[in-house]
Protein backbone atom coordinates (compact mmCIF):
# COMPACT_ATOMS: atom_id res chain seq x y z
CA UNK A 1 0.00 0.00 0.00
CA UNK A 2 1.30 3.42 -0.91
CA UNK A 3 1.47 5.53 2.23
CA UNK A 4 3.01 8.57 0.61
CA UNK A 5 0.23 11.19 0.40
CA UNK A 6 1.03 13.59 -2.43
CA UNK A 7 -0.48 17.06 -2.43
CA UNK A 8 -1.39 18.75 -5.66
CA UNK A 9 0.05 22.25 -6.08
CA UNK A 10 -1.82 24.27 -3.51
CA UNK A 11 -1.45 27.07 -1.06
CA UNK A 12 1.36 27.25 1.43
CA UNK A 13 2.76 29.61 4.01
CA UNK A 14 5.79 29.78 6.24
CA UNK A 15 5.06 30.90 9.77
CA UNK A 16 8.42 32.65 9.90
CA UNK A 17 7.84 34.53 6.65
CA UNK A 18 4.51 35.76 7.97
CA UNK A 19 5.71 36.23 11.52
CA UNK A 20 6.10 40.00 11.49
CA UNK A 21 2.73 40.49 9.80
CA UNK A 22 0.86 38.17 12.13
CA UNK A 23 2.45 39.58 15.25
CA UNK A 24 1.91 43.22 14.31
CA UNK A 25 -1.71 42.84 15.41
CA UNK A 26 -0.82 41.36 18.81
CA UNK A 27 0.41 43.30 21.82
CA UNK A 28 2.54 40.67 23.50
CA UNK A 29 2.67 42.40 26.88
CA UNK A 30 -1.10 42.63 26.97
CA UNK A 31 -1.47 39.06 25.74
CA UNK A 32 0.92 37.71 28.36
CA UNK A 33 -0.93 39.57 31.10
CA UNK A 34 -4.33 38.30 29.97
CA UNK A 35 -3.12 34.72 29.54
CA UNK A 36 -1.36 34.54 32.87
CA UNK A 37 -4.10 36.18 34.90
CA UNK A 38 -6.88 34.23 33.20
CA UNK A 39 -5.14 30.90 33.56
CA UNK A 40 -4.22 31.32 37.20
CA UNK A 41 -7.67 32.63 38.10
CA UNK A 42 -9.37 29.70 36.35
CA UNK A 43 -7.06 26.92 37.50
CA UNK A 44 -7.70 27.29 41.24
CA UNK A 45 -11.51 27.00 41.17
CA UNK A 46 -11.41 24.32 38.49
CA UNK A 47 -9.10 22.13 40.56
CA UNK A 48 -11.41 22.59 43.57
CA UNK A 49 -14.46 21.71 41.48
CA UNK A 50 -12.72 18.63 40.09
CA UNK A 51 -11.88 17.44 43.60
CA UNK A 52 -15.49 17.98 44.67
CA UNK A 53 -16.81 15.94 41.75
CA UNK A 54 -14.44 13.09 42.65
CA UNK A 55 -15.76 13.12 46.22
CA UNK A 56 -19.37 12.96 45.01
CA UNK A 57 -18.67 10.08 42.64
CA UNK A 58 -16.57 8.15 45.13
CA UNK A 59 -18.68 8.53 48.30
CA UNK A 60 -20.04 4.98 48.78
CA UNK A 61 -21.74 6.01 52.01
CA UNK A 62 -23.95 8.56 50.27
CA UNK A 63 -24.58 7.23 46.75
CA UNK A 64 -26.21 9.58 44.26
CA UNK A 65 -29.01 8.72 41.86
CA UNK A 66 -28.04 7.40 38.40
CA UNK A 67 -29.31 10.52 36.60
CA UNK A 68 -27.40 12.74 39.03
CA UNK A 69 -24.27 10.63 38.54
CA UNK A 70 -24.56 11.16 34.77
CA UNK A 71 -24.71 14.92 35.24
CA UNK A 72 -21.70 14.89 37.56
CA UNK A 73 -19.71 12.76 35.12
CA UNK A 74 -20.51 15.26 32.36
CA UNK A 75 -19.26 18.06 34.60
CA UNK A 76 -16.04 16.13 35.21
CA UNK A 77 -15.41 15.95 31.46
CA UNK A 78 -16.14 19.68 31.02
CA UNK A 79 -13.94 20.54 33.98
CA UNK A 80 -11.05 18.49 32.57
CA UNK A 81 -11.47 20.23 29.19
CA UNK A 82 -11.24 23.65 30.85
CA UNK A 83 -8.18 22.59 32.85
CA UNK A 84 -6.44 21.47 29.65
CA UNK A 85 -7.34 24.78 28.04
CA UNK A 86 -6.01 26.92 30.89
CA UNK A 87 -2.81 24.88 31.06
CA UNK A 88 -2.33 25.45 27.32
CA UNK A 89 -2.67 29.18 27.98
CA UNK A 90 -0.04 29.00 30.71
CA UNK A 91 2.24 26.98 28.44
CA UNK A 92 2.01 29.60 25.70
CA UNK A 93 2.43 32.50 28.14
CA UNK A 94 5.55 30.86 29.56
CA UNK A 95 7.02 30.53 26.08
CA UNK A 96 6.49 34.12 25.01
CA UNK A 97 7.82 35.32 28.36
CA UNK A 98 10.96 33.23 27.93
CA UNK A 99 10.23 31.40 31.17
CA UNK A 100 11.08 28.00 29.67
CA UNK A 101 14.82 27.85 28.95
CA UNK A 102 16.14 25.63 26.20
CA UNK A 103 17.86 22.43 27.28
CA UNK A 104 20.13 21.13 24.52
CA UNK A 105 21.63 17.68 24.28
CA UNK A 106 22.87 15.24 21.65
CA UNK A 107 20.31 12.87 20.11
CA UNK A 108 19.96 10.88 16.93
CA UNK A 109 17.22 11.82 14.49
CA UNK A 110 16.17 8.18 14.40
CA UNK A 111 15.61 8.06 18.17
CA UNK A 112 13.48 11.20 18.10
CA UNK A 113 11.33 9.86 15.27
CA UNK A 114 10.94 6.42 16.83
CA UNK A 115 9.47 8.08 19.90
CA UNK A 116 6.79 9.75 17.75
CA UNK A 117 6.06 6.39 16.16
CA UNK A 118 5.76 4.80 19.58
CA UNK A 119 3.33 7.46 20.78
CA UNK A 120 0.98 7.56 17.80
CA UNK A 121 1.09 4.28 15.83
CA UNK A 122 -1.47 2.58 18.07
CA UNK A 123 -3.81 5.58 17.91
CA UNK A 124 -3.64 5.51 14.11
CA UNK A 125 -4.40 1.78 14.06
CA UNK A 126 -7.37 2.23 16.41
CA UNK A 127 -8.78 4.92 14.12
CA UNK A 128 -8.09 2.79 11.04
CA UNK A 129 -5.79 5.40 9.57
CA UNK A 130 -2.76 4.36 7.52
CA UNK A 131 0.39 5.36 9.43
CA UNK A 132 4.02 5.56 8.38
CA UNK A 133 6.89 7.08 10.32
CA UNK A 134 10.24 6.85 8.56
CA UNK A 135 13.78 8.19 8.48
CA UNK A 136 14.96 8.81 4.94
CA UNK A 137 18.68 8.77 4.19
CA UNK A 138 21.24 8.08 6.87
CA UNK A 139 20.81 8.77 10.56
CA UNK A 140 22.70 11.60 12.24
CA UNK A 141 23.34 13.04 15.67
CA UNK A 142 21.84 16.49 16.24
CA UNK A 143 22.14 19.00 19.06
CA UNK A 144 18.64 19.97 20.06
CA UNK A 145 16.09 20.23 22.86
CA UNK A 146 14.50 16.77 22.74
CA UNK A 147 11.60 17.70 25.01
CA UNK A 148 10.56 20.56 22.77
CA UNK A 149 11.02 18.44 19.67
CA UNK A 150 8.67 15.83 21.07
CA UNK A 151 6.08 18.50 21.84
CA UNK A 152 6.38 20.04 18.37
CA UNK A 153 6.29 16.78 16.43
CA UNK A 154 3.67 15.33 18.75
CA UNK A 155 1.39 18.29 18.09
CA UNK A 156 1.90 17.92 14.35
CA UNK A 157 1.11 14.19 14.43
CA UNK A 158 -1.88 14.62 16.75
CA UNK A 159 -3.37 17.29 14.48
CA UNK A 160 -2.89 15.11 11.42
CA UNK A 161 -4.62 12.17 13.06
CA UNK A 162 -7.40 14.37 14.44
CA UNK A 163 -8.37 15.70 11.00
CA UNK A 164 -7.75 12.58 8.91
CA UNK A 165 -10.85 10.43 8.39
CA UNK A 166 -10.97 6.66 8.72
CA UNK A 167 -9.25 5.09 5.73
CA UNK A 168 -6.98 8.10 5.28
CA UNK A 169 -3.20 8.24 5.66
CA UNK A 170 -0.65 10.07 7.78
CA UNK A 171 3.03 10.01 6.94
CA UNK A 172 5.85 11.34 9.14
CA UNK A 173 9.22 11.70 7.45
CA UNK A 174 12.56 12.85 8.88
CA UNK A 175 15.61 13.58 6.75
CA UNK A 176 18.76 15.66 6.57
CA UNK A 177 19.31 18.75 4.46
CA UNK A 178 22.31 21.06 4.26
CA UNK A 179 23.03 22.06 7.85
CA UNK A 180 19.49 21.17 8.93
CA UNK A 181 17.27 18.24 9.72
CA UNK A 182 13.68 18.25 8.58
CA UNK A 183 10.52 16.60 9.86
CA UNK A 184 7.32 16.74 7.83
CA UNK A 185 3.88 15.38 8.65
CA UNK A 186 1.51 14.86 5.73
CA UNK A 187 -2.14 13.86 6.02
CA UNK A 188 -5.06 13.19 3.69
CA UNK A 189 -7.52 15.24 5.71
CA UNK A 190 -9.89 17.95 4.43
CA UNK A 191 -7.17 20.54 3.85
CA UNK A 192 -7.16 24.22 4.79
CA UNK A 193 -8.57 27.03 2.62
CA UNK A 194 -5.88 29.28 1.14
CA UNK A 195 -7.28 32.38 2.82
CA UNK A 196 -6.92 30.73 6.25
CA UNK A 197 -3.33 29.55 5.91
CA UNK A 198 -1.66 32.85 6.94
CA UNK A 199 -3.69 32.80 10.17
CA UNK A 200 -3.19 29.23 11.39
CA UNK A 201 -0.09 30.11 13.45
CA UNK A 202 -1.82 33.00 15.23
CA UNK A 203 -2.78 32.39 18.87
CA UNK A 204 -6.40 31.24 19.36
CA UNK A 205 -7.16 31.01 15.65
CA UNK A 206 -9.51 28.19 14.65
CA UNK A 207 -11.05 27.45 11.29
CA UNK A 208 -14.73 28.36 11.03
CA UNK A 209 -15.57 24.73 10.19
CA UNK A 210 -13.97 23.53 13.44
CA UNK A 211 -16.10 25.85 15.56
CA UNK A 212 -19.21 23.96 14.46
CA UNK A 213 -17.83 20.46 13.88
CA UNK A 214 -17.18 19.40 17.46
CA UNK A 215 -13.42 19.13 16.78
CA UNK A 216 -11.70 20.01 20.04
CA UNK A 217 -8.85 22.47 20.25
CA UNK A 218 -7.66 25.62 21.95
CA UNK A 219 -6.25 27.33 18.87
CA UNK A 220 -2.84 27.41 20.54
CA UNK A 221 -1.16 24.23 19.28
CA UNK A 222 0.49 25.66 16.17
CA UNK A 223 1.20 28.98 17.92
CA UNK A 224 3.13 27.06 20.60
CA UNK A 225 4.96 25.10 17.90
CA UNK A 226 5.95 28.32 16.15
CA UNK A 227 7.32 29.86 19.33
CA UNK A 228 9.36 26.75 20.10
CA UNK A 229 10.72 26.42 16.56
CA UNK A 230 11.65 30.11 16.47
CA UNK A 231 13.52 29.88 19.76
CA UNK A 232 15.45 26.88 18.45
CA UNK A 233 16.53 28.78 15.34
CA UNK A 234 14.34 26.83 12.92
CA UNK A 235 11.40 27.40 10.60
CA UNK A 236 7.91 25.92 10.33
CA UNK A 237 5.74 26.00 7.21
CA UNK A 238 2.40 24.62 6.14
CA UNK A 239 1.12 23.62 2.70
CA UNK A 240 -2.43 22.53 2.06
CA UNK A 241 -4.87 21.72 -0.71
CA UNK A 242 -8.58 21.64 0.12
CA UNK A 243 -9.96 18.15 -0.36
CA UNK A 244 -6.50 16.54 -0.52
CA UNK A 245 -4.64 17.18 2.71
CA UNK A 246 -2.06 19.18 4.60
CA UNK A 247 1.70 19.02 5.11
CA UNK A 248 3.47 20.72 8.04
CA UNK A 249 7.26 20.95 7.78
CA UNK A 250 9.77 21.88 10.48
CA UNK A 251 13.43 22.62 9.73
CA UNK A 252 15.89 22.74 12.61
CA UNK A 253 19.65 23.30 12.67
CA UNK A 254 21.76 20.20 13.19
CA UNK A 255 23.89 22.13 15.69
CA UNK A 256 22.53 24.43 18.38
CA UNK A 257 22.45 28.06 17.21
CA UNK A 258 25.33 30.02 18.68
CA UNK A 259 24.40 31.59 21.99
CA UNK A 260 21.22 29.50 22.39
CA UNK A 261 22.54 26.30 23.93
CA UNK A 262 21.94 26.14 27.66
Amino acid sequence: MNLRPELAPGAGVSANAKHSTARSTIDHDELRSILTNLSHELCRPLISLRAGFDLLLGDAGRPIAPDQRGHVQTMVVLCDDLLRLTRSYLDYAGLVQGARPLCYGSFTIGALIREIDRQFSKTAAMRRIGWECTLEGGDATVTTDASRCQQIFGNMAANALKYTPEGGRVRVVAEQEEGHWVVSVTDTGPGIPAESLPKVFEPFYRLARDEHSGVEGSGLGLAICREMVDQMGGTIAINSTVGQGTRVTVRLPIDAPRGRAR
